[in-house]
This record gives C-alpha cells, structure tokens and sequence, in this order.
C-alpha cells in the first residue's frame, strides 16, 4: 500500500530510447498525495512494458499501486501500454474528451476522417499524391482495428489530480493536455514543446468535420505556456526543457520565419498548396507527404488569419495570393 506523502508531488520519469527523431519516448509515474498515476504509456512493445515494471520496481511500487491512467493525446506512442495494463490491473483512463473517438477508433469517426482527407488534398491540388496518402488511411483502419483502447474512459475533469492543474494545449493534437505543478513550477507538457525538434502542428478535422486552424492552435499553446512561470518542463520525448521561456520564443521565431519564406513563395508565383509545398520542401514533399501538407496548410491558415495572404478557389482548388 502506498502511505500518504509530505511532500504534494512526486515523480519518477521513465525513458525509453527509440530510433528517429524522437529520441526517447517518455512517460511518468505521478504519486500526488496518496494517488500513484500515470502519465501516458508509452509505446506498445516489451522495452516500455519493461521500463514501465522496472521503474515500479526501483522505487517500491507494483502495477497494483497504479490508481489510474491519464494520457496527455491519442498518439500511439502515449497510449501504448494502456490495453496490456488495463488486462492486467483495470483501471480507469483519463482523457480529454476530443481523445474519446480516436482512441476507441470509432469506425463512424474515422471514414468521416478518411473522406475530410480525401475532400483536404483535392483542395490543395494534391489530388494525385494524396490518393495514395487516403489509400493508406483505409488501410490503417483495418490494419490498427486491434489498437483501440478497450479501458473505461473517463474526461480529465474527473481525474483526482490533486492539486495539478490539467491544461488544455491543441495543436500537435486537438486533445493534447499537459499537467500544471504551479508551486514547483513544473510542466508535464507532452509533445507541446519538445527540446531538439519541433513539435508537428498536425493538420486535422473537428467533431463536424471542419479543417482545424492546428498552426494558430498551437501558436497559441505556446503563448500560454510563455504566460506561467514555468520553470521545468518535463516532455514527452527528448531532455527536460531547463529554459522554457526561450525556446518558446524560439519556436515561435521559427514559425514566423517559415511564414515568411512561404509569402515569398507566393510573391514568386507559387499559387496552390502543392506548388507551395515543393517549392519549399522539394523531393520532401513525396518522401514526407503528410507532414509536409501538415506544415504547409497550417502555415497558411495561419498566415490567412493574420490576414497577410489572400485566398480564393479555381475548380475546387485554393488559390493565394500576396496581400496587396
């Protein structure tokens, strides 16, 4: 049993290495008074399941002691462990409710995603290269049937947090949260800010099937966290973040950067999304569709809300233009 601390919270990060980018992929064990948490689960595979038992182990806690599940999205790689725990000690799993359909893999909700995509690329002129990207998608949902979480889902508003506050940051997700620690100034922040990448503005539908402003959503995720006295951040991949405030700034720095570079693209002569997307990104645009057309969109939905590009339509496909 676990006896209640003296100290309001306590943590004990675990860190996996993977290949790519990422790093390490991290999650954390939460003990908040006499709660033991978890914050994501990683991904699926025994080197997390193992992780996940030896860090237990090392500070005298078993998978018994787990009270509950909070997940900060619905990407695989926070929520894979969820189905081998929950077999195993059934707990509840606390989720933004955004995160509720795609975790369950509601079926009515993902062919509404697959057509959003298939209707998305056609509009971007990238009609032929996207065929390819919805055809995978369709795959997928055959494919990843076995991924959905089978735990009772419960909203993070019920999560016996504790004094941590639960703050919404969509943008990379439309149901990414992080966990606020105000006295020790602790971020338990997901993938909203990630120390030696960029965290990817993804583009994606709403319940209604409407394009999210994901590049604005995640500008703004970044102001609120430059708007606490963060001290730490603790990530869900990659170093602990020891100066919060200037990679914020630089983030943000970046984004406009790249907002700029594409209104020069579009000065030159580059109208549609796809012309956009290779004349910034060349042969990346084939190798990384999907997260180039991410990039792409969000940036200009951005740069159409601040109201320095013009967009009009042609034969179903959007066309910008400078603002003059």
């Amino acid at each position: 049993m676990i006896e209640s601390q003296t100290t309001p919270l306590k943590f004990y990060p675990i860190s996996v290495p993977t290949q790519g980018s990422l790093k390490t992929v991290n999650f954390y064990l939460l003990l908040i008074k006499d709660q033991l948490l978890l914050f994501d689960a990683g991904w699926t595979g025994d080197s997390y399941w193992q992780a996940l038992k030896q860090t237990l182990k090392e500070n005298q806690f078993e998978l018994e002691d787990i009270s509950g599940i909070v997940l900060s999205h619905h990407h695989i790689d926070h929520c894979g462990l969820v189905n081998h725990i929950i077999e195993q000690h059934d707990i509840p799993v606390y989720a933004h409710k955004k995160a509720f359909p795609r975790l369950q893999r509601e079926e009515t909700f993902l062919r509404e995603r697959i057509q959003f995509f298939e209707a998305l690329y056609g509009k971007f002129d990238c009609r032929d290269r996207g065929e390819d990207q919805v055809e995978y998608l369709k795959r997928s949902l055959e494919k990843n049937r076995h991924l959905a979480v089978k735990a009772n889902l419960l909203p993070i508003e019920e999560a016996p947090l504790n004094g941590l506050d639960a703050l919404h940051f969509p943008g990379h997700a439309p149901d990414q949260i992080g966990l606020w620690e105000q006295t020790k100034g602790i971020l338990f922040g997901a993938d909203v800010l990630i120390q030696h990448i960029s965290s990817n503005a993804l583009v994606e539908p709403n319940e209604s099937g409407e394009r999210l402003p994901t590049l604005h959503q995640s500008v703004e995720s970044l102001k609120t966290i430059a708007s606490l006295p963060v001290q730490l951040i603790y990530s869900g991949h990659g170093s602990v973040i020891r100066d919060p405030q200037a990679l914020v700034k630089k983030r943000l720095d970046r984004i406009d950067q790249k907002g700029d570079k594409i209104i020069s693209l579009i000065e030159k002569g580059a109208s549609t999304g796809k012309e956009i997307a290779q004349s910034y990104y060349g042969s990346t645009y084939d190798q990384q569709f999907s997260l180039v057309m991410s990039e792409i969109i969000g940036q200009l939905d951005y740069l159409e809300i601040q109201g320095k590009i013009d967009k009009s339509i042609k034969d179903g496909i959007y066309h910008y233009s400078p603002v003059i």
